[in-house]
């Protein structure tokens, strides 16, 4: 079934004026989408107008092509869509972007207002809020629930505003949060006098005539185009929300997409043509990913040829959009697998993936250790070409910015880490300032690292499959060239490096993976070690 599908040809649709696309379009997405139970559609627009380019299907046992009018979740390119909601909305004298959150979520004389004063709505826009990426009341681990934000609603939200409000560092770095462009769209909503979806839709997908974008709210039924998602090679249950619909809650087609994004590249009059030209201008440096942000958008390229572009997922679905005003040409991609598809958007778009921009530390040896600030929980302070970075237990690694003497920002969390000295200079303890907290630690010594061996290819495909961690969590292994990955649901791919047969650790994150096999020798298992936990995963037939 999937071979004749294959050689179905190419669904390439074009608007009244035929747009060139790369040549290789389709191959490329041939390429990406193969060995895929879904697949990925793309809209290109350029000078000569707009074309759409798909390959692969629904799922496995849905075998509809994927089309230009199909509908993915696009998770957090909405950031954009509320970001230009806030800028029709100063426009029309509704908020200005120097307003706080509070004033349109809490009552006038809440003693709150006060507290909450310095989280205005460009800090929320602009990731500069200080605000972590996601509540902490929103649930103990919601990356690994299968629809975490489904119950999350404004009341919510505006309690853990209280609880995380008041302490968090407005302004120090640009960490990006969820959490804060929900606040952002409820406050948008509030200040209209009707919700953000309402608010919205009447203010921006209406004047934009984009008629199949809408939102993923729960209790609303899923529009019968909507392609289901995939992760880790099988389907995965669809994300709704309520309050952090602002976050990534929209649902759109690579045709709306083309409406979008010839709006965007002024090819199309709109109400909302000044609205855009505000989003667009750039607002602060966004160093940990290698590039400006404006209201929303982020910026890279040349300054001459700035390339706007954003890309977000949910469970199942990974998109990305980008235009380049000078050059001419935009594009959007929309995939129903979690497979991130940014450096294909990229490359199309002419340019490589942003890097972030890493800080040489000239002392950086100086703090290396593991400060334990519990039983259970430590941090180990690690250096790599001379920069620093840090992982907590059970988290991954993260790098350190320079903020002060002794102290430092963590790269994307709203907190930062200061060192003390003994009287002859050396690094003695760790203070971990976060949520209005100092955790102090004082210094050990990091264990050894484990030592890595080689296993022949044959060992290592005993291990290739799938392996339930939960009903919805799946730890995919596979053997590429003579090496081992892992990879869980909705997250990268990722090396893993033998120390023993059945016995492999990462090197991303502090986690070890053990094998189980029965008595004739046939891997039935494998165990997670990881932040002081191990979690069984039987074998999937």
């Amino acid at each position: 079934m999937k071979t004749v599908l294959r050689l179905l040809p190419a669904l390439l649709v074009c608007s009244f004026t035929a747009a060139k696309p790369p040549a290789d379009l389709q191959t490329q997405l041939d390429t990406w989408s193969r060995d895929l139970p879904g697949g990925v559609a793309a809209t290109w627009i350029d000078t000569d107008g707009v074309a759409f380019a798909q390959s692969g299907k629904y799922s496995s046992d849905d075998p509809r092509p994927l089309s230009a009018d199909t509908r993915f979740q696009v998770g957090s390119v909405t950031k954009v869509f509320t970001a230009l909601l806030l800028a029709e909305s100063e426009r029309a004298g509704k908020v200005s972007r120097n307003d706080p959150a509070a004033k349109f979520l809490l009552p006038t004389n809440d003693p709150d207002q006060a507290k909450l004063a310095t989280i205005t709505l460009l800090s929320l826009t602009t990731h500069s809020s200080g605000l972590p990426r996601l509540p902490a009341n929103i649930g103990p681990n919601p990356d690994a629930s299968p629809n975490p934000y489904a119950t999350y609603d404004h009341a919510a939200l505006v309690t853990a505003l209280r609880v995380h409000g008041p302490t968090a560092p407005v302004g120090r770095a640009v960490n990006y949060s969820n959490f804060g462009v929900g606040v952002l769209g409820e406050a948008l909503g509030a200040a209209w006098g009707t919700s953000y979806a309402d608010a919205l839709t009447a203010h921006v997908i209406a004047p934009l005539k984009m008629t199949a974008t809408s939102l993923a709210l729960t209790g609303i039924p899923t529009p019968a185009e909507l392609a289901p998602g995939h992760s880790a090679g099988a389907r995965v249950p669809t994300w709704t929300f309520q309050a952090e619909a602002p976050a990534g809650a929209i649902v759109s087609s690579p045709r709306d997409l083309g409406v979008f994004l010839e709006f965007c590249l002024g090819r199309t009059e709109s109400p909302l043509t000044a609205a855009l030209a505000e989003a667009l201008k750039p607002q602060r440096e966004a160093i940990d990913v290698g590039a400006q942000i404006g209201f929303g958008w982020f910026i890279s390229g040349e300054k001459d040829r700035p390339v706007y572009w954003h890309n977000g997922a949910t469970n199942g679905y990974h998109a990305f959009v980008a235009f380049c005003p000078a050059a001419g040409r935009g594009v959007a991609l929309l995939a129903n697998d979690a497979t991130s598809c940014d450096a294909l958007g990229f490359g199309l778009i002419g340019m490589k993936p942003p890097a972030p921009v890493t800080e040489k530390i000239p002392d950086a040896a100086d703090y290396v250790g593991r400060y334990p600030l519990s039983s259970v929980f430590a941090i180990d302070v690690v250096t790599r070409n001379g920069a620093l970075a840090i992982q907590a237990t059970g988290q991954p690694r993260v790098g350190l910015r320079k903020a002060g003497d002794d102290r430092f920002a963590v790269v994307g969390v709203p907190a930062e880490v200061s060192f003390e000295r003994d009287p002859a200079g050396k690094v003695t303890a760790l203070v971990l300032h976060q949520n209005g907290r100092d955790l102090r630690g004082p210094r050990g010594e990091l264990p050894p690292p484990p030592k890595e061996i080689s296993l022949p290819v044959e060992t290592l495909r005993d291990y290739a499959g799938r392996y339930a961690l939960a009903p919805t969590v799946i730890c995919t292994m596979t053997e590429t060239n003579g090496a081992l990955f892992t990879q869980l649901t909705g997250q990268p791919k990722f090396p893993v490096f033998a120390t023993a047969k059945d016995e492999f650790f990462l090197k991303v994150v502090d986690a070890r993976l053990s094998f189980e096999r029965d008595v004739a020798g046939k891997v039935v298992a494998v165990i997670l070690h990881q932040g002081g936990r191990d979690q069984r995963a039987p074998r999937m037939e």
